[in-house]
Formats: C-alpha cells, structure tokens, sequence
C-alpha cells in the first residue's frame, strides 16, 4: 500500500471519527425524534389536552410555559388554544384533512333551501325525488330570483346534499318504535342506530322533577320538589341506579347516578326490601342521554367513558328517551299518586293551582321517605314486573324485567366493581394542604387520617360522595397524565356514630353561622355601647377639671387685683363732686333735658368797626344740667 492510500484512508477515518463524536451521537433525550416523527396536530391536541387537565394554577403555568417551548410559540397562543379546546373547536385531525371536508362550497342561502323544500314535501307526506328538488331550484332562480340560466348548484351539488336526509328517512321507515319488538333500536344525534342485542350494552339516563311537595325534618313545607335521576338498560328497561336530588342534576350529578347503577346495592335494614337488588353494572358500549346543556357539553361524561370504556351518545329526538319517560309516568301514576303532598293535575289552570295549593296542605313526607319508597319500589315491583314487550301470545308465559336483563347478561350476573375503579365519578373538591396529625379542613369539619401523617404540607385531593359526607377518599396531587394515586379514607373527628349528607352538614354550618354572627352583633354593639358611656364620662370629667382650673385662676387674680378698690375710689369722687356733668345730647333721655332760660341782650352802642379778618363764628352747644343726686352711671 503507497502512502497517498494510506493518507486517503487516514482521511476517511478522521473524518468518520468527526461524525461518530458529534453532538448528535452523543444524544440520548429522544425528544426531538419524537416530535419530528409524530403529527403536528395530534401532538398540538394532546398537549392541549394535557393543559386543561391541570389540578391547580401553579401545574398549569408550568405546564403552559413546557408546551410553548415545546411547540416554539407564545404562550398567548397555547391560552388561545385552550380556549378553543375548551368551546370543541380544537380538533384532533385539523390539519390532516381538509378543513372544508364534510361542506358544501355552495351558498348557505341555497342550502337551506334545498332542505326546506324535501323537509316541507315530508310533511305533506309528498317526498320529492332528487330531480323533482333539481327542478324547483332551476325554476326558483330563474322565475323568483330572475337568475340567468346555468346560475344555480349543480344537480350533482343537489344530490350530495340532499343523500344523509333521504337515508335518515328510509332508516326511520325501516325501524320500529323505541320499545317493540325483540330488540331495540335508537338513533343518535348524528344519525347512528344503536342496536340493543344485550343487556347493559346500551344504557339509558335522564332526570325529572317529581310531582310532589316535602317537608323538612322540622315538618316545615321546603320551597323546592325533588329531583329524580334514573340510569335503566334498554334492552329490559330495568332500573339500574336512581338518586334524589335538591336541585336541577348536571353532570356531577348524573356520574354519582352511574357509579351507584354499577355498583352493588346494599341498602339498611329500614328499608325493608324483600329482593335483592342484583341488576347493576356499568354501560358496556353506550350511555345514551339527552340533548340537554347539562350533558351536550359535559366533558365529565366523555372522561368517565373514556376511562370506564363505553362511549357517550346523545339522542336525536325525545321520542328515542321513550323508555326513561314511561318510568317516570309510572312512578307519578303508581307510587306517587296516592302519597299526600302530590300535586294532581287537572284540565285546567283553575284545576292545577287547587292541586298545588291541596299538595301545600297536605305535605308531611320528607325527602327520606321519597327514597325508601323509591327504592322498595324499583326493587321488589318494577324490575320484577313482566316485561311489556315480550311475545303477543298468551298462553306462553312472559318474561320479568329481571329475567330478560338475566338473559341479556348470559345468565350471570356481572362481575362486582371496586369502588377505586369508579373513584372518577366522585365529586372531586379542590387541593388542600395536609396539616398536623395529618388532618384536613373541608366544610368546617376537620378530617384526620392516619395516612397522611408523612404528608404535612404537601396538597392532596378530596373525592366526596355528597350522601356520606362525614368519610372523605384522599388522593394524591395528579401529576401529568397520570390521574392521582388513592392514598386513604378520611373520616370526620368524633362523629363516628352519625352520617350527614352534604346539604345537611350546610344546613348546620349556615345556622351556626347565623347564631354565631347574631351572638356576634350582640357582643359588638354591646362593647360599642360601654365605650360610648366611657368616652362621655371621661369627656365630662375633663370638662369639669378645666371649669375647676379657670376657677382656680380667677381667685388668684382677684386677690392680686385692685379693679375693686379703684371702683369704690371713682365713686366716692363722683357722689363728693358738685360741679354738673356735661353729657352728650346723644346720651341724655328727652325727660332729662331742660329748658334754658333766655338772657336779656345788652344793648349795644353805636361802634364803628374795622373789617376783621374772616373768622368762622364760634358753635354753640347744647349745655345739659344734671342733678347732683343723680349720678352718671344711672343716667348712662
């Protein structure tokens, strides 16, 4: 081998022992890979994703500051994606597809046209063909709107627009009635059937006011009617899971419904069932609801099912929840009915306000005895009362609701749930601080428990169920994607022997809370009252040292004084003198004034003056004369 190949090949080498030792070599954060390998928009959608699950403001800033490094933008922008994640305007696959898939790049003017005139001919039970609905859109813009010809969309346009509503009119005609048959059928909000083939596969939920007035404890008539959310399978129209409530439920409200629907019921001797109550579980495809802005928009639902594994679906229309209000009917008909306090309905309006004023009177049922009749009643008659749709043949006997949900279910019964599995649909309450001993504070209740003695100071999660709020599950922090991990139960400090729901603990904090600022007032104005006096007593007394001071003072000052001794002096000269006062005329009493006599003139001889210089004639005055008894202090 020569030297020039040797050379090259020391070229060679060095130049590979450049690329070996590089920076690139020696990385081993796989970060950068990752993000040039995985799409822009889905990596955007789950770190947005990642941001609005943040449990606190603290996590969230950070997190906000990691994702604008990671996406090199401003962190204006990430607040401007969260908040169109936040309204379902962030998409997962924007950017991927085409951001007009799925529209008509036709005006809307003509859209809602061609919609309105296949809808209308539906009504008048006349459906148009899709050339019929061509030919009235050529003569809409050529005779109505004096279009030039060709000026309108075209029938391939027409006919795109016009295929999801002829299908979804053969489908309508192709089903039965929600409830008939031997297997249901619903249809979503998009368009979808869901076929009932099974128990549990499609579970149904929604939420009535109930027709009756209650009472409280106390027997005094409560302003508001209860609340009844039920969760019942489609397929047996079984009732899985129900809960009262004080207010109008939400999404909160309807997860506490599932999670007692999927868990097993085991209810107190008091209530008196006669049959277990084995029909639970959770939805094993579908949880069918209602179109309400309580659930169209509830990112709860969407979570729970994410995690649980069935999928959220709304209805189309309020025929398809026909199984939910058949429930309802019976409970007002059957349970309700015959209870005092129910408000009876009448033909009029005359007639509905008797039955509301009749309900006012005769009211004496709490919200416990509403449950206990409820759920005697769910239990031992509905879910075992023959199942309406069964077969038209009389002399083969029917079904239960029970049997036929047992069927559905294979003839077993599912699995019992921990109730870990289903801590997501808890009512969750924000962070607290773990303090001494490790106890909690949450609605002026200190909670202890024994698992948190090595937390102090660090923040933990509470999880409530609203029923039993004496007992809280503690969680940890959630950290990234990860949810926060079940530390332990938390249980209120010596109240071991009683249960109180979460309205009933507000009820007793908001009367403490009155008796408390009442005592309060009380105390202020009383102490305001003392001090008032105080202040007056000792304004008083110094008002009375300044009087004595001042009388102090003008004692010395007479004693060294001779104001006395120069008046006595000024009066003795005026009564010893005998010449009269000359007063001004100003000063004397018309009664004390004197007429003067007139002296006779003498008579002057005959002089022969020499002219004087002009001098002004002296004024006379008016003399006044006062008597010598009558001294000058009288007069003036």
């Amino acid at each position: 081998m020569d030297e020039s190949q040797v050379a090259c090949l020391d070229t060679d080498s060095q130049a590979l022992d450049e690329v070996m030792l590089s920076d690139r070599a020696f990385d081993t954060d796989p970060a950068k890979i990752v993000l040039d390998a995985s799409e822009p928009q889905k990596l955007r959608f789950r770190l947005i994703e990642w941001l609005a699950e943040s449990p606190n403001r603290k996590v969230k800033a950070e997190r906000k500051q990691a994702i604008a490094q990671t996406l090199a933008i401003s962190t204006r922008q990430v607040e401007r994606m969260l908040n169109q994640y936040q309204e379902d305007q962030l998409r997962e696959t924007a950017g991927i597809e085409r951001a007009d898939k799925g529209q008509h790049r036709i005006d809307d003017y003509w859209q809602d046209y061609i919609r309105t005139v296949y809808e209308q001919s539906l009504k008048q039970k006349h459906p148009l063909k899709p050339a019929d609905v061509v030919r009235e859109v050529k003569r809409h813009a050529v005779i109505d709107l004096r279009h030039e010809e060709g000026d309108h969309p075209h029938p391939a346009t027409i006919y795109r627009l016009l295929e999801p509503l002829i299908e979804r009119q053969k489908r309508k005609q192709k089903i039965r009635n929600p409830g008939s048959g031997s297997w249901m059928t619903v249809e979503t909000r998009d368009g979808k059937l869901l076929k009932a083939e099974f128990s549990n596969q499609i579970v149904q939920c929604d939420h009535t006011k109930l027709d009756i007035r209650i009472v409280d404890q106390e027997g005094n008539l409560l302003p508001w009617r209860p609340w009844l959310t039920t969760v019942v399978d489609t397929l047996s129209s079984c009732v899985l899971g129900y809960h009262l409530w004080h207010k109008q439920p939400g999404a909160h409200e309807v997860a506490l419904t599932l999670r007692h629907a999927a868990l097993p019921k085991h209810y107190p001797p008091e209530y008196e069932l006669e049959k277990p109550w084995d029909v639970c579980g959770l939805p094993l495809q579908y949880f069918f609801t209602d179109g309400g802005k309580d659930l169209s928009k509830a990112k709860l639902i969407k979570a729970i099912g994410k995690k649980l594994g069935f999928q959220c679906e709304l209805r189309d229309r309020p025929i398809q929840g026909g199984i939910q209000e058949r429930v309802f009917k019976t409970i007002n008909t059957e349970v309700l009915a015959p209870l005092p306090g129910y408000i009876s309905k009448g033909k009029n309006a005359e007639e509905n306000k008797e039955g509301a004023r009749r309900a006012e009177k005769e009211a004496c049922l709490t919200l416990e005895d509403i449950d206990k009749f409820l759920a005697e009643y769910f239990c031992d008659d509905y879910n075992h009362g023959l199942y309406p749709k069964g077969p038209k043949d009389t002399r083969s006997p029917k079904d239960t609701r029970f049997e036929k949900w047992f069927r559905g279910m294979g003839s077993k019964l599912p699995e019992p749930l921990s109730e870990r599995e289903l801590d997501i649909c808890l009512m969750k309450e924000e962070q607290r601080v773990v303090q001494a001993h490790g106890s909690v504070y949450f609605e002026n209740l200190t909670y202890r428990c024994e698992e948190l003695r090595s937390r102090q100071g660090q923040y933990v999660t509470l999880g409530y169920d609203p029923d039993h709020i004496l007992t809280l599950y503690i969680y940890s922090q959630a950290t990234g994607d990860a949810a926060g991990e079940f530390i332990g139960f938390a249980h209120a400090i010596n109240m071991d022997t009683q249960d109180l729901s979460l309205e009933e603990l507000k009820q007793l904090n908001k009367v403490r809370s009155t008796a408390k600022r009442a005592h309060s007032n009380y105390d202020a104005l009383l102490a305001l009252d003392k001090r008032q006096k105080l202040v007056e007593v000792r304004k008083q007394e110094k008002k009375e040292r300044q009087r004595s001071e001042q009388r102090k003072l003008r004692g010395n000052s007479k004693q060294n004084s001779n104001v006395v001794a120069l008046r006595q002096e000024r009066a003795g000269n005026a009564a010893g003198s005998s010449n009269p006062m000359e007063l001004l005329p100003e000063r004397v009493t018309p009664e004390q004034r004197k007429p003067q006599a007139l002296l006779p003139l003498p008579v002057a001889t005959p002089q022969i003056l020499e002219p004087a210089a002009s001098t002004p004639p002296p004024e006379e005055r008016h003399k006044l004369v006062v008597s010598k008894n009558q001294t000058l202090k009288r007069i003036w």
